[in-house]
């Protein structure tokens, strides 16, 4: 799994262009069959999820194109495609990796990537080649969990701006 925090790895990135945006179906057309399926299946089941939005975004030179999944503007996971792979890197914050540990038991694949992930700060950067099916079904299965998670959580408001008071307006 190491390969995928490789800088020669994220070199065969399909999508390298800052300056040419790939529509979001563009890899149903590019991969092979099976990679191409196994990505429609991931992200049928991603935009399946309660308020989850796709978006493709440049990611820097490292990631370049990525295929950006979140509920409002919060991350559930980016989707990568480098070569004839197909990948998602996802990040746990403490809570969420000990909520996810408490829930039972998980695919190895998602064990793995678990283990392996990055730690920044209080969250883990994991990263999970989707080379089969299985893959992608248990990584949807986090990423559901993962969804009703955020949803969980009250969205970020803006503060109320005092209003300023007018004449006429004093309480005496």
């Amino acid at each position: 799994m190491s390969r995928g925090r490789s800088s020669a790895y994220w070199a065969g990135n399909r999508y390298a262009d800052p300056n040419a945006e790939p529509i979001p179906s563009a890899p149903l057309e590019a991969l092979p069959g099976r990679v191409a399926e196994r990505f429609r299946v991931l992200r049928t089941g991603l935009l399946a999820l309660t308020d989850v939005a796709e978006h493709v975004r440049f990611m820097g030179e490292s990631w370049r194109w990525a295929w950006e999944y979140g509920v409002g503007n919060r991350k559930l996971c980016w989707v990568h495609f480098v070569r004839d792979q197909l990948s998602v890197t996802f990040t746990l914050g403490e809570g969420e990796e000990d909520r996810l540990s408490r829930a039972g038991r998980v695919a190895a694949v998602i064990a793995g990537a678990i283990a392996e992930g990055q730690k920044t700060g209080p969250v883990k950067w994991c990263w999970l080649d989707l080379e089969d099916q299985r893959a992608v079904d248990a990584f949807l299965r986090v990423a559901a969990r993962k969804a009703e998670w955020l949803a969980e959580r009250p969205r970020p408001q803006r503060s109320s701006r005092a209003k300023p008071r007018r004449a006429g307006d004093d309480d005496e």
